[in-house]
């Protein structure tokens, strides 16, 4: 059994990727996260002793201050692996990046300078550890105007509302159960490439995304498969 653990377990992927993981991976024993183990140093350390594998979803993704959002992302960063080094046997550590990276706005930057950080400690302890370089992920459970464009156009067009296009840029998605699907290989060690960039995405126009939502509307008939099929049941978690 791989002991995982899920740091930002509560979030939209986190949420995602426990429930996954607990029906659909036999060989996976999930170790249960609580948000304030990062204020405990004995709690995280406990935490990070008892798993084989962790996720590291925990971050601030948000925050009118991006200096400190990057100085905290960083920082969780360090305390993970400040408690990962008091470890005999250290826990592979799976990074979540973006392929938004070289965008360069401080939440990017800790996305990258986290990955260069863990790989840099790994690589000193000979130890193993994988980024995911993760698309826009999409899926039942987003929030709208926070995780995705895409949760926010399926919840619009859901209520009625009608949503606006700010630029009609071409965009890769993912959809969360790929996204987890493809983690997964990481856990069992069926991927070792580091970075890694998951299967199964695609890239799509924004208005695109929003023609096949009003077309969803107006007729109602789930797609066959596919991502039209994928795109239907995120719209349709968001009628009231």
């Amino acid at each position: 059994m791989l002991k995982t653990g899920i740091t930002g377990q509560q979030g939209f992927i986190g949420t995602a990727l426990y429930r996954f993981l607990d029906e659909e991976a036999p060989d996976v024993k999930l170790i249960p996260w609580r948000k304030d183990y990062f204020n405990s140093p004995q709690a995280l350390n406990t935490f990070v002793a008892e798993c084989d594998v962790i996720v590291h979803l925990a971050g601030m993704s948000r925050h009118e201050d991006e200096e400190l959002l990057y100085k905290v992302n960083m920082e969780l960063v360090d305390k993970l692996l400040e408690a990962a080094g008091t470890c005999a046997k250290p826990p592979l550590i799976i990074f979540a990046s973006t392929t938004h990276e070289p965008k360069g706005n401080r939440y990017h930057c800790s996305k990258r300078d986290g990955r260069l950080k863990i790989d840099a400690w790994s690589k000193d302890r000979n130890t193993k550890t994988t980024t995911i370089m993760m698309p826009n992920t999409y899926g039942p459970g987003a929030k709208p105007f926070f995780n995705s464009f895409v949760s926010t156009f399926c919840h619009q067009v859901a209520t009625g509302e009608s949503p606006q296009i700010i630029e009609d840029a071409e965009v890769e998605l993912i959809y969360i159960e790929d996204l987890c699907q493809e983690i997964y290989r990481v856990i069992k060690g069926d991927i070792t490439e580091n970075p890694y960039k998951p299967r199964g995405g695609v890239t799509v126009k924004v208005s695109e995304v929003l023609e096949l939502l009003w077309a969803f509307e107006d007729d109602g008939t789930m797609p066959a498969d596919g991502f039209p099929r994928k795109l239907y049941e995120t719209y349709h978690s968001y009628i009231p």
